[in-house]
């Protein structure tokens, strides 16, 4: 990826084969004491056309903001991918491996600016901030952070690094979607006999098992093996009272491996027994209900 203009190469490093981008920056002591500092930034920056399926992924030990003001890209982390358009901003939290650039024959062209402290770090940790695509819209709100942080001036830092906490607040209120509702979407939508096991989602994530669980526990308030047989039983219940099929029928559809079971947590969830869930609604529609 050409780029036309380059990160300060005093503050970080970039290892021989790109892929990861190493922190070298030491925070003054007052940012330090704040929780925020702009490591720095990049305006006008241009990632050339290329092949976006051949490029690797990336890691970075910093939290990097892009706004792309022209062009069309792609990103990607972990297994899933999302079109990048103008006026989207891609954040890249510290330690996510991702990709992000040019793609369809068209330049990247995007004004970045790249931070670290403990206010970013709490935003993380608490599922404020995540790695995504949010928007940002027509203006190139970056510019006049990215200059302040290069003013001389003594109370520059303060303004940009409060004018950069008030945008990370606004991103997380006008969020596209949040890495756990796109792993919902897709189990949502997947065939109903699949299960799908921590591993099999941490890797769509792109982050570890345990790491994956402390999100959905934070999102959904239960954990992933949890939520899914809640989500399969409640399509299970639907899928009772609207169609004809048996119970055993049902227990197959959603992916048990026979109906004893299935009835077991079924009736742990709802209290009540498949056959007694279809005859209760059975009575109140004035149906017969089959077994």
């Amino acid at each position: 990826m050409e780029k036309s203009c380059i990160m300060n190469s005093k503050k970080i490093e970039i290892s021989q084969n790109s892929r990861i981008h190493r922190l070298l920056f030491t925070m003054p002591e007052r940012e330090r004491e704040y929780g925020l500092s702009i490591i720095n930034g990049s305006i006008n920056c241009i990632s050339r056309r290329c092949n976006w399926d051949e490029e690797s992924d990336r890691r970075f030990e910093f939290y990097s903001l892009s706004h792309m003001f022209s062009g069309f890209g792609r990103l990607r982390i972990g297994m899933r991918t999302w079109d990048v358009e103008p006026g989207d901003a891609i954040l890249i939290c510290p330690g996510d491996w991702h990709y992000y650039g040019a793609c369809n024959g068209q330049d990247y062209c995007e004004d970045a600016i790249r931070f670290c402290g403990k206010i970013p770090d709490f935003m993380h940790k608490n599922g404020l901030i995540h790695s995504g695509i949010f928007h940002l819209g027509a203006v190139r709100q970056l510019i006049p952070l990215i200059e302040s942080s290069r003013s001389p001036a003594p109370d520059a830092w303060l303004k940009s690094a409060l004018e950069l906490q008030q945008l990370l607040l606004e991103m997380v209120k006008h969020s596209r979607i949040t890495p756990v509702e796109s792993l919902l979407k897709t189990i949502h939508s997947s065939p109903p006999e699949h299960w799908w096991s921590v591993e099999e989602l941490a890797e769509l994530r792109g982050i570890s098992p345990d790491r994956l669980r402390r999100e959905f526990l934070r999102h959904t308030g239960m954990l992933p093996k949890k939520y899914l047989e809640h989500f399969k039983l409640r399509s299970a219940a639907e899928y009772l009272i609207s169609r004809s099929a048996s119970v055993t029928e049902t227990a197959l559809h959603f992916g048990y491996v026979d109906r004893y079971h299935f009835s077991r947590r079924f009736k742990h969830v709802f209290g009540v027994s498949p056959e007694q869930y279809r005859k209760l609604f059975a009575d109140i529609n004035g149906d017969t209900p089959r077994r």
